[in-house]
This record gives C-alpha cells, sequence and structure tokens, in this order.
C-alpha cells in the first residue's frame, strides 16, 4: 500500500514537472517570437533579429502582412523574396505598409493562393508587384500538364494545428534558442519585420570562397535544369499553366482596384547566354510576348486600374556584371549574389523605375506593349553585343557550362 502510494506520488510529481517544463518552453517559445506572431516583447540584443523561417513559412508570412496591414505586397519566388526589398522608401509614400511575401521555390500558383486567403480575411492591397519567372513557364507538349490544385480556404483546424505546434514543439524552442543565438550572428540567414530575406549568408559565402564559386555553382544547377527543360509553352491540350495563374494573380489585384506592376526578372548575362546557348531564346521572346498579350487583356477588361508589364532581362551594365576570378576572395559583386539572384541593391533601382523615382536610371526596365515589343527586341540585340565585346570570357566560360549537359 505504500508502495502504491509512493508512486502516486512519483507520477504525480512528474506529470507536474513536464508540465511546467512545457509551460516553460513555450513561455520561452512566446516572449522570443521567433516567428514573429504574438509581439509582447521585442529588444535588441534578445530578440529583435528573427531567423529565416524553415517551416511554415506562407503561413508565417501571411500572419506577418496582417499584422502590420500590408498593403503594398511584393510576390513571387526567391528572386522577389531576396532582391526587392519593402524597405525600400518610396513604397510607403502615401501611409502605405509594404510586405515581400514571396516565397523561396514556388511557382506563381502560391501567390495566387496567398492573395485569395488575404482576400478571404477582408485584406485588399493598394499595389501589386508580381514576379514573373521564365522558367517555371514551359510544357511537355507530349504530356498534358497536371492540374493546378483547386485552392480553398484553410480550415480553421489546419490553423489552430500550425499555430499550436509553433509554440508547443521542439523545433520551436530550437528555433527561439536560434533567435537569441542570432542577435550576435550578422551573417546567419533572417528575414526582416516586412518579411525580406537580404540573403546575409551569402556574404560569408562570398567572402570564404569567393563570387566566382557562388556564380559557377549555380551556373551548373542552372545548366542542369535548362537540359530538361521543354520546348514548349502550351500543353497539347492549349493549356498553359503559368500563365493562367499569372491571369489570376492580375484580377485579384485589379479587382480590389490595385495598382498592377508584373515584372520580368534581371537575369545575370551569365543566366541569360545559358538559356541562349540551350537555344531557348526564341521560347523567351514568345514568353514576353505573350506576357504582352496577357497584360494587355487584363488591362482592357479593367481600364480604371494601372496594370503594366516592365521587362528588366538584358544584357545591360548591370546584367553584364563582370564575374570575379576564380580564386579571387576579395572582390565583391554589386548587383548580383549569382546569375539567378540580384541584389537589394539592383531590386532598388528596379523599384524606383516602376515608381518613377529620382535615382531612377530611365535606361533600365522597359514597359512592354504592343507597340514596344519590336524596339525591345532591337534593345536586347544591341545589349547582348555590347555585353559580348566587353565581356566575351562570360559568353566562352557559359559555352563550356552548358557542354557538360
Amino acid at each position: 500500500m505504500e508502495s502504491s502510494t509512493h508512486f502516486g506520488r512519483f507520477l504525480a510529481w512528474t506529470g507536474a514537472v513536464t508540465v511546467l517544463g512545457a509551460a516553460a518552453c513555450a513561455a520561452l517559445v512566446v516572449a522570443v517570437d521567433p516567428y514573429r506572431l504574438y509581439g509582447l516583447v521585442e529588444r535588441p540584443g534578445f530578440n529583435q533579429v528573427k531567423p529565416q523561417p524553415e517551416r511554415y513559412q506562407k503561413q508565417i508570412k501571411l500572419a506577418g502582412v496582417r499584422a502590420i496591414h500590408g498593403d503594398v505586397l511584393i510576390v513571387g519566388n526567391s528572386r522577389a523574396e531576396i532582391g526587392l526589398d519593402p524597405a525600400y522608401p518610396a513604397l510607403a509614400a502615401g501611409g502605405h505598409t509594404p510586405y515581400n511575401l514571396a516565397l523561396a521555390g514556388t511557382r506563381i500558383q502560391v501567390a495566387r493562393e496567398q492573395l485569395e486567403q488575404l482576400h478571404r480575411m477582408g485584406q485588399h492591397p493598394r499595389h501589386l508587384i508580381v514576379g514573373a519567372e521564365f522558367l517555371d513557364a514551359p510544357l511537355d507538349p507530349a504530356r498534358p500538364p497536371a492540374p493546378a490544385p483547386a485552392t480553398a480556404a484553410a480550415s480553421p483546424a489546419a490553423e489552430l494545428a500550425w499555430r499550436f505546434d509553433a509554440v508547443f514543439s521542439l523545433d520551436s524552442l530550437r528555433d527561439a534558442l536560434k533567435t537569441m543565438r542570432l542577435q550576435d550572428a550578422p551573417e546567419a540567414p533572417m528575414m526582416s519585420m516586412q518579411g525580406f530575406n537580404p540573403l546575409r549568408e551569402y556574404g560569408k559565402m562570398a567572402r570564404e570562397d569567393g563570387y566566382h564559386a557562388l556564380f559557377q555553382q549555380r551556373a551548373l544547377e542552372y545548366g542542369k535544369r535548362l537540359a530538361k527543360l521543354p520546348r514548349a509553352l502550351v500543353g497539347p491540350d492549349g493549356s498553359a499553366t503559368s500563365f493562367e495563374q499569372l491571369r489570376a494573380v492580375i484580377e485579384h489585384g485589379a479587382q480590389d482596384g490595385a495598382r498592377v506592376d508584373v515584372v520580368i526578372y534581371p537575369y545575370h548575362a551569365q543566366l541569360m547566354a545559358l538559356i541562349d546557348d540551350a537555344g531557348m531564346e526564341p521560347m523567351l521572346d514568345e514568353w514576353r510576348t505573350r506576357l504582352t498579350a496577357l497584360v494587355a487583356t487584363a488591362r482592357a477588361a479593367h481600364p480604371d486600374v494601372k496594370i503594366t508589364l516592365w521587362d528588366f532581362s538584358g544584357y545591360a551594365p548591370y546584367q553584364c556584371e563582370a564575374i570575379p576570378a576564380k580564386g579571387d576572395r576579395r572582390s565583391v559583386t554589386r548587383w548580383y549574389w549569382e546569375a539567378g539572384h540580384f541584389k537589394g541593391a539592383l531590386g532598388n533601382l528596379m523599384l524606383a523605375r516602376i515608381l518613377d523615382q529620382p535615382d531612377q536610371d530611365p535606361a533600365f526596365g522597359t514597359v512592354l506593349d504592343s507597340a514596344s515589343l519590336a524596339a525591345n527586341r532591337t534593345r536586347l540585340t544591341r545589349e547582348r553585343q555590347q555585353c559580348l565585346a566587353a565581356n566575351p570570357a562570360l559568353f566562352k566560360e557559359t559555352a563550356g557550362l552548358l557542354a557538360h549537359h
């Protein structure tokens, strides 16, 4: 009988310690707030800098934009997430609140889902900046593309589940501890309050390995991807999935009366040359033409809404930026991390052009419409010739990279 009493006390104490421990861990997670969900405490040196989330990225960004009531929204993939900084001052003009909803590794379908969820929650953008990705457009003409999944409202149960896990899990505790360590780690991955990823960890990688290594590694990856890409923009059933999803994103903004700026990303000349060497330049030209027609249709359907297609692609001096030599660990690029991802400095020039700011370069960024397509082709040809003359080694190395696949 006495042993039973002792065992019962042991169980009670064990249960109490477990509950208290869990409560203490949850309290630490809430106080440190690694995902910016609670905002109870934000203090320099303790938790002001937040880590780049490795899970629940979509949910965390949606919670973030709702918390600050963002109405100038940047959507797209990693090129927009790390290149278009919502802290660019002119984005906040007129009392607006910018937020970067872009997510690495996603397609335009995700942007559509984000906007639909915000719409259901009663939050509507006043300005939408949409990154358009050419590498997501090709379809296999021999096989119908898989239908895009239907977008549906997140169930209350699903919302509760991720919110619960964001507090009561070992992963959340680890992220809270990571947040505290991050305050003294200036080159660790982080995400700003406005959803921007400055890619701080690449600074360390570039310093240790050199920018040439970063460009080389990613160029090999792009070469493999280009070698496997289909050579058609439309499926056998006449479908063009990425165009339909982009049309839906533009429609969401237009229905709310939001200004919509669709942006063709400024790939570095190395990636542009890879696309050309892979024989995909005609497809890229066709893609631009189709985007132009898509935006023209949207403008005709919404004549009172400002909808613009910007082409920042090409071989201008920005995109033709020299790649530091192999072994050079001291040179620092100004505009690019590697061929597919531009830095915030170039992103600011893009935003300045879009917003018609005094610091814009009027030669960088072309408004595409039916009247400017021919002149834009001439521009691209001229810029390529100038870049080839200024940086012939870049094109020679690129041809060698593609030859591996």
